[in-house]
């Protein structure tokens, strides 16, 4: 489940990232096919209705569902690193996936049809990003005492977040 939650973050945060960027640089969208006077088959279930939604992300969880189900779990595979340091090669690789996909979810979260603002919201995100970042390549490497480090750095930018957006939140002294 965490790794098909995995590929689409990474897939959706591509999209996001670069999609406009190759559009600018004159890349063309893709072209229907030429009308041959057969009908295509349409899955079922699928209109074949040309109203279709316009290409782009579009949200598919709520806002509490990407962080009960993507960012809770995986910061604290970061919080928690310590309480097992005896760590096999499975648990280094779960947990340098854990911290890409933090990583890409802060994307996600910059993505426009996420972003509360693109001011504060922003910053935050870019906090959790930096963060998962330097975790996904201490992971990489194995280095407990690093990632074990950036335990403050990790609340920090999730109290940053909490605090400017997540109503009633109380930061911890």
């Amino acid at each position: 489940m965490r790794l098909l939650v995995l590929f689409l973050a990474v897939f959706l945060t591509g999209a996001v990232l670069f999609a406009p960027a190759a559009l600018s640089q004159g890349a063309a969208l893709p072209q229907a096919a030429p009308q041959t006077g057969q009908s295509a088959a349409v899955p079922a279930g699928v209109s074949s209705n040309s109203s279709a939604e316009p290409a782009g992300p579009k949200s598919v969880g709520t806002m509490s569902e990407v962080m009960l189900e993507m960012i809770f779990p995986t910061s604290n595979e970061l919080f928690y690193v310590g309480r097992d340091e005896d760590k096999s090669q499975k648990d280094w690789n779960d947990l340098r996936n854990n911290m890409l996909m933090l990583a890409e979810t802060a994307n996600l979260l910059m993505a426009d049809n996420r972003a509360k603002d693109k001011d504060q919201w922003m910053k935050d995100a870019i906090l959790l990003r930096d963060v998962a970042t330097k975790a996904f390549k201490m992971a990489k490497t194995k280095d407990l005492d690093g990632l074990k480090a950036l335990n403050d750095e990790a609340y920090e930018a999730c109290q940053s977040c909490h605090v400017h957006y997540r109503p009633g939140y109380k930061r911890r002294l």
